[in-house]
């Protein structure tokens, strides 16, 4: 006779996961923090700082796909998570810092610059979400 599910089975209780398969995810946020923090430091004036920071952005957002690949953690999630990283690191981040250091004296058509750039950059990535989900 075949064995029946325990009580935790049957709430849909599901197995750990390992932290290797968390790390991919672990480094997006650190990636994702170095965008959250290039943006604190635009606003600080501290503009070599927060470029700089960009930059570890990207090399983080570089490492996170190529270990998800390695130990085989892709998942949908991730893909998300890198997404909104992507967006904030290289569209908000980028169009902030830019703003700060050369549109400020142009006033609103800087602004609306600074816009349309991390407009575009949101649109960019979920054509691509789309386009492979």
């Amino acid at each position: 006779m075949p064995e029946r599910p325990s009580e935790d089975q049957d709430q849909g209780e599901q197995s750990p996961v390992s932290i290797l398969l968390l790390l991919p995810s672990m480094v997006t946020l650190i990636g994702l923090s170095f965008g959250l923090t290039a943006i604190r430091f635009t606003i600080e004036g501290r503009y070599s700082a927060a470029v700089f920071l960009i930059l570890l952005a990207a090399l983080a957002d570089g490492i996170d796909g190529l270990l998800a690949r390695w130990l085989g953690a892709e998942s949908p999630i991730g893909a998300q998570l890198d997404s909104l990283s992507d967006f904030l690191c290289f569209g908000v981040a980028p169009a902030l810092v830019v703003y700060q250091i050369h549109l400020t004296q142009a006033g609103g058509f800087g602004w609306t610059f600074a816009l349309l750039f991390a407009a575009a950059a949101c649109l960019r990535l979920a054509r691509f979400n789309v386009a492979t989900g």
